[in-house]
């Protein structure tokens, strides 16, 4: 049971950064639509504000970055939705010491004005920068009062990971 646990915190911990933006790239495949500049802006500052808040330990930060009713969809865990479910995901992040990521975007996709959904990669590095994955992402972006907030967040890893240093 132990075992199983830390697996599934391993998955948890890694998915919570792959919307990190060290070295974004904000370019879209050939003939795939790359939204407006000013939505293009806005998601690049809430990336930074998501990358911030994991450098500097900042749980409100974070929490900011996602619409109220949000979803971390990481693979092989439950759905993590809601404040607590996000914190909790967080937390085990920064426990986890990873504490950076390169995150490439692939396009944006299918705007309205209330929805938009991002393709990406990414890779992922731990505190010392050694590179621990990398990753497919597809993040649904939502409109609020607030401006553009991730309201889904899925992960899909190229290899499986490696357990956990406190296994």
């Amino acid at each position: 049971m132990k075992k199983l646990k830390s697996s599934r915190l391993s998955f948890l911990l890694i998915s919570a950064l792959t919307i990190f933006t060290a070295g974004r790239s904000v370019g879209a495949t050939p003939g795939h639509y790359t939204g407006t500049d000013s939505v293009i802006d806005e998601i690049t500052k809430i990336e930074r504000q998501y990358k911030e808040a994991f450098i500097t330990g900042d749980s409100a930060l974070f929490l900011k970055c996602y619409t109220p009713d949000a979803c971390i969809l990481a693979p092989n865990v439950p759905s993590l939705c809601g404040e607590r479910g996000r914190l909790q995901f967080y937390k085990g992040a920064r426990q986890a010491g990873i504490r950076d990521a390169v995150f490439t975007s692939l396009g944006l996709y299918g705007q309205t004005p209330e929805y938009v959904t991002q393709q990406g990669a990414v890779e992922l590095f731990d505190a010392a920068q050694h590179a621990v994955a990398k990753a497919k992402v597809l993040i649904v972006w939502k409109m609020t009062p607030d401006g553009w907030r991730i309201f889904r967040h899925m992960v899909n890893f190229d290899t499986p990971m490696p357990p956990s240093a406190k296994n």
